[in-house]
């Protein structure tokens, strides 16, 4: 050991510590991003097993690393996070959720789809998210739930009403309302006509 008073070594041995504890978290959002990349290539490529995968695997990475509690568990306690990585496990979370929620509608998992938006919305300061918003109306619209759908596509189109697929979303919506109401109102006609 060396002559250096005890206080000292300590000192030495936490900052050393605290260094080889900010390596793992970069090295985990690190390779979380790279696996976000190699997904999004996958995605495009069509081969959404390989990019669901992918996506997955960004979640096994930044599960550890808490953001809520602002910090990240180690065996001598926890090292907090610096603002810069909540916000990019916050990003790669969201990523993690919609990219999945595209591979969803794609594949027409519905129901996944719903719940991998409605994580999103969910996120702190995410409520709007537009992206969110779309994917998990026109999930609900395929699932039947015109209400849910309704409310979804109009709060998207509120926020961005320039957008051509909300647009193209909310028409194919109001053409299967209407659908649904002639339906009902068929199967209801003559039955109050006692």
């Amino acid at each position: 050991m060396t002559d250096a008073p005890a206080d000292k070594q300590e000192n030495m041995a936490t900052t050393s510590h605290e260094t080889s504890e900010s390596e793992q978290i970069r090295k985990k959002l690190s390779i979380a991003a790279e696996r976000k990349e190699a997904g999004n290539t996958a995605f495009k490529e069509g081969d959404y097993k390989t990019a669901m995968r992918c996506y997955h695997e960004i979640f096994l990475y930044i599960s550890g690393l808490d953001k809520s509690k602002a910090g990240a568990p180690t065996p001598e306690g926890t090292r907090l996070l610096t603002d810069e990585e909540k916000t990019t496990i916050k990003a790669l979370e969201m990523s993690h959720h919609l990219n999945l929620a595209a591979i969803y509608l794609k594949l027409e998992k519905f129901s996944k789809c719903e719940a991998a938006c409605s994580s999103v919305l969910k996120l702190e300061g995410e409520a709007s998210n537009i992206k969110a918003l779309f994917r998990r109306g026109k999930a609900r619209s395929e699932l039947g739930d015109l209400d849910g759908a309704s409310e979804d596509l109009t709060k998207a189109g509120e926020l961005d009403s320039a957008d051509k697929n909300i647009q193209r979303e909310q028409q194919i919506l109001a053409r299967r309302l209407k659908q649904h109401e002639a339906k009902e109102k068929k199967r209801y006609a003559g039955m109050f006509d006692q």
